[in-house]
């Protein structure tokens, strides 16, 4: 995926890149000194944006602990999300190998592997991470973006997948704005939409939820909305370059083309949207 800049890292091309290499790199509200304390600074950058920053956090936890499985877990999604797929296949591979036992890292295995566009491979992975009555809800997200990959035409198998992930969570937050941000990245944005608006109200603390949510409306043009979105970014974390950029240009659209757009217009063209993503009937 390369919706979202490897903050803090000036080797990534991307307009907030440029920006954010000469800023300090972005640090938790409380400063880690164990394995506990690494994984919640890791999930704090995360899910603020500042992929970098969380990579360095769930590195440090898992050499506190290296049977943190969660840590490992989500350092390999942060990778993959950030497009470091030599980086995520490296750590992969590890916790494959020295973790065989574990099912949820042949869901991490599987994810590199469908990023590479190794699908035949991805599947029987993901066959192994969902087996064996596993209740994990990260294997099924994984297990729909693979789908999804596959072929669009499984949007609806990979709709159930996430509910079915979204079902094994008393808050579900995580499941859907996975949902959510896969969708997106197959140009899904009327359900991505969806889901991410119920991750936003389950948490409505994650700043990279409201920005995914910012950048459905702007694939969309629906400019005020996508403005709207990003001004929450900027609300919960003011440092989030990509955020205001993303506000700016959303802004100028806003008083220039969209003037051209009556309500009843943005409404028809929400609708037309939402049928075209699910226009496909189930078989």
């Amino acid at each position: 995926m390369d919706r979202f800049d490897w903050l803090e890292l000036e080797s990534t091309a991307g307009p907030a890149a440029q920006a954010q290499k000469e800023k300090a790199q972005a640090e938790p509200r409380r400063m880690p000194h164990d394995a506990p304390s690494f994984y919640r600074a890791a999930r704090e950058m995360r899910n603020a944006g500042h992929f970098k920053a969380a990579t360095d956090f769930y590195r440090k936890a898992i050499g506190f602990d290296d049977r943190h499985y969660a840590a490992r877990v989500e350092l390999i999604d942060t990778l993959v999300r950030a497009g470091r797929l030599d980086e995520a296949e490296a750590a992969a591979n590890e916790a494959y190998e020295n973790y065989k036992q574990v099912r949820l890292f042949y869901a991490s295995r599987a994810l590199v592997l469908a990023h590479r566009g190794r699908l035949d491979e991805a599947l029987p992975c993901s066959d192994v991470s969902v087996e064996g009555g596993e209740r994990a809800w990260y294997p099924r997200c994984v297990r729909g973006e693979i789908l999804l990959r596959m072929d669009r035409s499984f949007r609806f198998d990979a709709l159930d997948l996430f509910e079915e992930a979204a079902s094994l969570v008393r808050k579900p937050w995580e499941p859907e704005f996975m949902a959510g941000w896969v969708l997106l990245d197959a140009d899904l944005y009327a359900l991505a939409a969806a889901h991410l608006a119920e991750a936003a109200r389950l948490n409505p603390l994650v700043p990279l939820c409201w920005l995914c949510l910012g950048d459905c409306f702007r694939e969309l043009k629906f400019y005020e909305q996508a403005s709207f979105y990003y001004q929450r970014v900027s609300e919960l974390e003011p440092a989030n370059e990509l955020g205001l950029e993303r506000q700016r240009e959303c802004g100028s659209l806003v008083y220039g083309l969209m003037r051209a757009f009556r309500r009843e217009t943005l409404i028809k063209r929400w609708r037309q949207e939402l049928e075209k993503n699910t226009g496909m009937e189930r078989e």
